[in-house]
């Protein structure tokens, strides 16, 4: 009996230690948890914060410790994603040669990547080695909660620099929210903006925690999502649409000009664009991640959206212009020649172009965020079904816009490519602003409509506001220019008198 209540007592007596030997054998296991990697991301803070303020040999010393980390933790993370592994050895080496050279400016470049690229494995936003997103709608939601709470604390800086993160964050989970609502798509981009306007400005930081609790409430339904092949065929259609407008607008033109080269130069641009997108894809999976490539992705769609919204304004006059059946004939038997074989060709080519990579890249990145959430064959089978229908709208929308007469096909074509004007620069500048090019600033009194890609900014809302008055300026001047014409032509038709 006494043994037996020794050896009781022994055993509890060794709990504590058996329960915290369990315990660090369970982190040890587990490589670099949350905690480890939040204690490197401490680090990398402290040197860029130190390479703010010029104390460049302090910076290195907290990069030391970075490499060190790195050194112990490569492996296990090569383990979780080669990409992610790649992508931070690439920063480490970038920092090292910076470090080196005693380039300062350099060194806080490679430094503010490898911050973000350090977030993004904490918070699992990369694609990991089977193909799975890590970062999950409900994991982003969860972090918006989380700058929701830093709001309602009053604690600005810190609720400023998570909404910057989730903004760079949101192309992780981009292809989770249009697959299933474009609306909830659309509003989710204008209230990242919304918030880092609010949260930067002295005056309406108050009002940043009502536009995060609406995002949450609009994002929560769609957490538990399950995707099928309709929807992988849907992103094609939705993102689609506007570029096959566009193109197929052109291929009228030119197959009512009669015109073998134009069509050429049309499909040519239209092709390259599709290879450039393609080619942006096979990047994205093999080379970065995709989070890496989400900050330049939003300035290659503000870029490729104004610049068509420019050449897209254009055409929309010039189709205008030319509804009138006499003037086209008369182009058709004396200037299609000329115009037709000028630089006219290079801006139709080019045109074809922007339209496809505007809408193309976005394209490529929704389906690579979804690729992961369904089996291979229904991802190709949703992305062959989707293309497909875009396809065969393609070939009737040029049949039948052939056959039709010319004003009707061309003043509802000058509709529809003012329209796209109009809303490529609204979401071009919008995509500026959330790479941080333009400045995200808000003014509550202006318009705001994401459809057609209406934002309550003066940096897009102005040039669309430019657009319409040019708009109506043509049609005025078109107006009276057509009134003196008749005059003029009734004038040559009446018999002398004399």
């Amino acid at each position: 009996m006494k043994k037996m209540y020794t050896a009781v007592r022994a055993i509890i007596l060794m709990l504590p230690l058996l329960f915290a030997m369990s315990f660090a054998s369970v982190a040890f296991a587990a490589g670099p948890t949350e905690a480890k990697v939040e204690a490197v991301i401490a680090h990398t803070d402290e040197m860029i914060a130190n390479l703010d303020q010029g104390n460049v040999s302090q910076a290195a010393e907290s990069f030391g410790l970075v490499k060190k980390w790195w050194t112990l933790n490569k492996k296990t993370v090569k383990e979780n994603s080669t990409d992610m592994s790649l992508e931070i050895d690439r920063q480490i080496a970038s920092l090292s040669l910076a470090f080196l050279n005693q380039d300062a400016s350099r060194a806080k470049e490679e430094a503010g990547a490898l911050q973000f690229s350090l977030r993004n494995y904490s918070d699992g936003a990369y694609t990991d080695n089977s193909g799975k997103q890590r970062m999950t709608l409900t994991s982003y939601v969860m972090k918006l909660r989380h700058a929701a709470d830093l709001m309602k604390k009053e604690q600005w800086p810190e609720a400023l620099s998570e909404v910057k993160l989730l903004q760079r964050q949101w192309l992780s989970v981009e292809g989770d929210v249009v697959s299933q609502s474009q609306t909830v798509y659309n509003h989710a981009e204008r209230d990242l903006v919304l918030l880092d306007a609010y949260l930067s400005g002295s005056d309406k930081k108050n009002q940043a925690l009502p536009i995060a609790e609406r995002m949450i409430d609009s994002l929560s339904p769609l957490m538990n999502a399950q995707y099928s092949w309709w929807d992988a065929a849907l992103i094609p259609l939705r993102e689609g649409v506007e570029a096959l407008l566009v193109v197929g607008t052109l291929l009228m033109y030119a197959k009512k000009s009669d015109s073998a080269p134009a069509k050429r130069w049309v499909i040519g641009g239209s092709a390259a664009g599709i290879l450039l997108c393609i080619g942006a894809g096979l990047v994205v999976t093999f080379v970065l991640s995709s989070s890496a490539f989400g900050n330049n992705n939003s300035l290659i769609n503000g870029w490729t959206g104004v610049l068509a919204s420019l050449l897209l304004l254009y055409v929309s006059y010039w189709l205008h212009r030319n509804s009138d059946v006499k003037r086209w004939n008369k182009f058709l038997q004396f200037k299609s020649t000329q115009a037709l074989t000028s630089g006219k060709m290079i801006s139709l080519a080019l045109l074809a172009f922007f339209a496809i990579v505007r809408e193309g890249l976005e394209t490529v990145i929704f389906l690579i965020g979804m690729t992961g959430k369904m089996s291979t064959g229904e991802l190709v089978g949703g992305i062959a079904t989707g293309f497909g229908i875009l396809a065969v709208c393609a070939v009737a929308m040029i049949k039948l816009g052939s056959r039709l007469p010319v004003r009707p096909v061309f003043l509802v074509s000058s509709v529809i490519v003012f329209y796209l004007c109009f809303k490529f620069m609204g979401s071009g500048i919008h995509s500026l602003q959330m790479a941080g090019v333009i400045p995200s600033t808000v003014h509550d009194y202006l318009p705001e409509y994401g459809s057609l890609s209406l934002y309550s900014s003066w940096y897009s809302t102005l040039p669309q506001l430019l657009f319409v008055l040019i708009a109506v300026f043509a049609l005025v001047y078109q107006r009276v220019s057509r009134d003196k014409s008749k005059k003029v032509d009734l004038l040559s038709t009446r018999p002398d008198v004399n």
